[in-house]
């Protein structure tokens, strides 16, 4: 045994001999790279100006190119605390977006997000690309994904898990009357100039959908008065899947069967390139059932002057359910129309 281990000894220290100088060769062409590479990185970590790329955030978020010009976006961004994560990440504190008001009685609405984490795939700046892996907390939840950009392509892949609607300042705006439940759900996207490359799968779930509070109030026109109060009306849990293809997302499920109201929906995304110029196109149906509308003297007054007021009756559809079609742009307003005599696309 020990004759063996002589033998190998010796195997070892010849093998060695042969290689150390490829060795040292391959440390001065490629370990002195990296030495050098490793502390240009540092320095770039230590010097980056966070300042200056806050500003430029804001200004791609506030102003959108239109006809070759920049143009307010409708946005505005507040960013308290911008500093790095990682090598080539960057993290974002105190974040707040608001969506500013197109009419005078409108009021801002906003999103806070508490904290956010953006790392840059340096490489893929290489070719042009811009590439980002993102985690963002908010309203109580996280939603986590990549998103890549090239001159005709975005691709969106996200992951989110119990956003809180009621935290989501966004929708109460929309609908002038508290939203609770809890998002979730994946989304992943291809999105091209040529509409036959645009493809992809939309599905997302609220647990426990509810609307109103019983305190809040709701505006509606032709009924006079500061609005009527909304008793909490549960939907359930409220199901969304959309496949896309050929530059649409077409609405394959959409519907939530809770205790006070059914609702279905239906429709059609347009996707287009920028993103903020894709078109929603939806209809969607609410069937409140008589045990909420005879809840009590304030939901059975409230049903009575609903019955009574044109915008609503143009809502109504022949077997007593309110209908609505719900447009417009990402990047633009949103709005909703009475649609009760409208078939509902797909039958």
């Amino acid at each position: 045994m020990s004759d063996f281990k002589e033998q190998l000894r010796d195997r070892l220290g010849w093998l060695g001999e042969k290689l150390g100088p490829v060795a040292k060769r391959l440390g001065k062409w490629v370990g002195y790279p990296l030495f050098f590479l490793f502390f240009f990185v540092l320095f770039a970590y230590l010097t980056f100006p966070y300042e200056r790329a806050k500003r430029f955030i804001i200004e791609k978020v506030e102003y959108t190119e239109r006809g070759g010009q920049k143009v307010p976006s409708g946005w505005e961004l507040e960013i308290v605390d911008l500093g790095p994560s990682g090598l080539t990440g960057l993290s974002a504190s105190g974040v707040r977006l608001v969506k500013l008001p197109e009419t005078p009685d409108e009021r801002p609405v906003d999103v806070t997000i508490t904290e956010a984490s953006v790392s840059l795939g340096v490489l893929s700046l290489l070719v042009g690309t811009l590439s980002v892996d993102f985690d963002v907390a908010v309203a109580g939840g996280d939603i986590e994904g990549s998103f890549a950009q090239d001159g005709t392509t975005t691709e969106i892949e996200a992951t989110i898990e119990d956003v809180k609607l009621r935290r989501v300042g966004v929708l109460r705006g929309m609908l002038g009357l508290p939203v609770a439940g809890t998002l979730g759900g994946e989304i992943d996207l291809v999105v091209a100039e040529e509409a036959a490359e645009t493809a992809g799968t939309i599905e997302l779930a609220i647990d426990g959908l509810a609307v109103g509070d019983g305190n809040t109030k709701l505006q509606i026109e032709g009924i006079p008065g500061d609005g009527l109060t909304v008793e909490r009306l549960d939907a359930g849990n409220v199901e969304f899947y959309a496949t896309v293809e050929d530059g649409s997302a077409t609405i394959e499920r959409f519907e939530g069967r809770g205790p006070d109201v059914d609702l279905d929906g239906a429709g059609s995304i347009r996707l287009l390139q920028p993103l903020p110029m894709s078109r929603l196109d939806l209809m969607l149906r609410a069937d409140i059932k008589d045990s909420y509308k005879e809840r009590n003297g304030r939901t059975q007054g409230m049903f009575m002057l609903i019955e009574n007021n044109r915008r609503a009756g143009a809502a109504k559809t022949p077997d007593g359910a309110f209908q609505f079609r719900i447009s417009g742009t990402f990047g633009g307003r949103i709005s909703g129309s009475p649609a009760g005599r409208a078939p509902m696309p797909g039958g």
